[in-house]
């Protein structure tokens, strides 16, 4: 388990999802500690022993903010409940049913992720009682000395929350712009299953520049290490980039199989200094998102 501080009083923690630098969550320590994100299932463990070692004791966690429904984001909800049973858990309203019967969600994932998805964990129900839903007009939520606007902001699934802290000038990008993988210094847009949608994802990249963040994190992962102004235009330019490149794959191939291959060979860089399986999991979603979204499968 590997922490890291982001500004003071906000900390990232390292759920270890298939290798380290791979996926986030991130805890405010305030009058109300919260957490955004809630991580995988399989790391619910390390997640807490996180939350202790930045200085919070877990039991009195007060707020948990998911951006979206996807289990790498809400799969330690349940568990985390369990250790702060008055736990408030932000969602927004559309997939809210979800966290209290995830039955349906656990059987798409497991389409989704593939063979990805046993190392991640099954996650269990969250009391109706514990989650509040958001709607599309978002909401702020009062931690103490900061506040978190959620901002509505849909493509990577359309129940997509950004969150945005005024005081520090930090914005909370979600999968709301893309991925940055910084071990391997790579960019790669928000496609998945089962709702990608390119052009909703501009709409997001403009509405959140607007913004003008002083700093921006990932949940996918850590801190962007440039000038904010650069992450949008990247993320501009990667989402026409693999858009361009796997269309063509496809048409060239007639394959799905031979199409994912080449987006790990020729558009990924991440094996190393990633395990093969990192590639493999964002190889597959990428290319199935974005042909889903053209109606190519």
């Amino acid at each position: 388990m590997t922490t890291f501080t982001v500004t003071d009083g906000v900390y990232g923690i390292d759920i270890d999802m298939f290798d380290a630098s791979v996926a986030s969550v991130y805890l405010f320590d305030d009058e109300e500690p919260t957490l955004v994100d809630g991580g995988i299932a399989a790391a619910s463990e390390t997640i807490v022993d996180g939350i202790q070692d930045c200085g919070v004791d877990p039991s009195n966690l007060s707020n948990l903010v998911l951006s979206h429904i996807h289990i790498d984001h809400t799969g330690a909800a349940s568990d985390l409940t369990d250790v702060a049973p008055d736990l408030n858990v932000y969602i927004h309203e559309s997939t809210a049913p979800h966290l209290v019967d995830p039955s349906g969600l656990i059987e798409s994932s497991r389409r989704a992720m593939g063979d990805h998805f046993e190392s991640m964990g099954e996650q269990g129900p969250v009391s109706e009682s514990n989650v509040v839903g958001v709607p599309d007009e978002g909401m702020t939520i009062d931690i103490g000395s900061n506040s978190l606007e959620l901002i509505y902001a849909p493509g990577h699934s359309p129940d997509h929350f950004a969150v945005w802290n005024p005081e520090r000038e930090l914005l909370f990008a979600a999968e709301c712009l893309g991925l940055f993988l910084a071990d391997a210094d790579e960019w790669l847009p928000p496609a998945t299953l089962p709702n990608f949608d390119v052009d909703a994802i501009r709409v997001a990249i403009d509405r959140l520049e607007a913004l003008e963040p002083d700093q921006i994190v990932f949940p996918h992962f850590g801190e962007w290490p440039a000038d904010p102004d650069e992450a949008f235009e990247t993320a501009r330019t990667e989402l026409r980039r693999y858009n361009e490149r796997i269309l063509e794959y496809h048409e060239t191939t007639r394959s799905l199989e031979e199409t994912k291959q080449r987006v790990a060979d020729e558009l990924l860089d991440l094996s190393p200094p990633y395990d093969l399986t990192v590639e493999s999991f964002f190889a597959r979603l990428l290319t199935e998102g974005y042909l889903r979204h053209h109606g190519r499968i």
